[in-house]
């Protein structure tokens, strides 16, 4: 029997021995919230801890064996214990209902099919709607003996303060760069590695997903369109059409990034703590032609914008909005 087996990324050893101990110790808690920024592996984790659990012959150090029965199940994603809830795809709202959560509950109450723990991983926990929340509370506030329930979120904010109460926090950071960078100098292949991690924010498994000569690319394009703007080169309306079909929340982040650099130029910053040092000079010149209150303003637009950005009906009504504003600024210039 081949051995199929998740393999656990090397910055989640803190997070791994905090949890392998509490099953040693048969004290693992019945809900457990995995918060912290996307581009960390959350998932990843997720899956590599369930096959530990289910396990039937793991390591001392709690990795699982990879070759019985419960981890061949798990890696075909046929294990009638462990279970993964995410928005329905078809769903135009991008929510987790209170069906699915009804559902997903009512299994939970059921023993275990193999006699040990039943896993259940709900992501993004943030999109439940109230209902949902609510009916997710009610199994919280009496666990079924034996099931844990992680919920998987980058915006702990916005789940309900009586649910993060009675889950365990586990709270994954960026690594530490030197070591981010030596994990992706074998994997990355077109980009700077450098340049790629600092555009993700730390976050290794991110920022190799950006490591494509055409997407940033692109991002080099918006950028030289959006300053132009504020020139008065560009048309605002006919910028966002052309942005349209780009991913939104990449996108925002990378407006966020821009704002942020042009702050940092104007107020004197160092060039080496910038997200966009690939484009120092284009972003200087317009630091120079803007006043620091300015920016800050319109930067708190950006914020806005992005905290909706999931559950936004007209997202290009939005994006045309922030660019209009953006050519606003230009009365506030210096």
């Amino acid at each position: 029997m081949s051995e199929l087996r998740y393999h656990r990324l090397p910055w989640h050893d803190e997070q791994w021995h905090f949890l392998q101990q509490a099953v040693e110790q048969h004290r693992l808690p019945h809900a457990l919230l995995l918060s912290g920024p996307p581009g960390l592996g959350k998932e990843q984790f997720v899956l590599s801890f369930a096959q530990s659990v289910l396990c039937v012959d793991r390591d001392r150090d709690g990795v699982a064996c990879g070759a019985c029965r419960q981890c061949q199940l798990l890696y075909s994603g046929n294990h009638p214990d462990f279970q993964w809830l995410k928005p329905d795809e078809e769903s135009k709202s991008g929510e987790i209902t209170i069906e699915a959560i009804r559902s997903l509950t009512a299994n939970a109450s059921l023993t275990s099919h193999a006699g040990g723990n039943k896993i259940i991983a709900i992501q993004p926990a943030h999109r439940m709607n109230k209902a949902a929340a609510n009916s997710l509370l009610k199994t919280l506030e009496e666990p079924t003996p034996g099931s844990v329930i992680l919920l998987l979120t980058d915006q702990p904010g916005r789940l309900l303060a009586t649910i993060r109460s009675r889950c365990q926090t586990i709270y994954f950071k960026p690594p530490h760069r030197t070591q981010a960078i030596e994990w992706l100098s074998d994997k990355v292949t077109q980009e700077d590695p450098r340049l790629l991690l600092t555009l993700a924010n730390g976050a290794p498994l991110k920022a190799l997903q950006l490591d494509n000569s055409e997407l940033l690319n692109a991002r080099k394009e918006m950028a030289k369109g959006f300053l132009q703007l504020l020139a008065g080169k560009r048309d605002p309306v006919s910028l966002a059409r052309g942005w349209g079909a780009f991913d939104r929340v990449l996108l925002l982040e990378w407006l966020t990034g821009w704002v942020i650099d042009l702050i940092r130029l104007k107020e004197g910053g160092d060039e080496g703590g910038l997200f966009n040092r690939d484009l120092t000079q284009a972003l200087q010149k317009t630091a120079d032609k803007i006043n620091s209150r300015t920016l800050h303003g319109y930067l708190l637009q950006v914020y806005a914008a992005r905290s909706t950005v999931e559950s936004n009906l007209n997202p290009q009504l939005t994006l045309e909005k922030l660019l209009i504003s953006w050519c606003d600024c230009r009365t506030q210039a210096c």
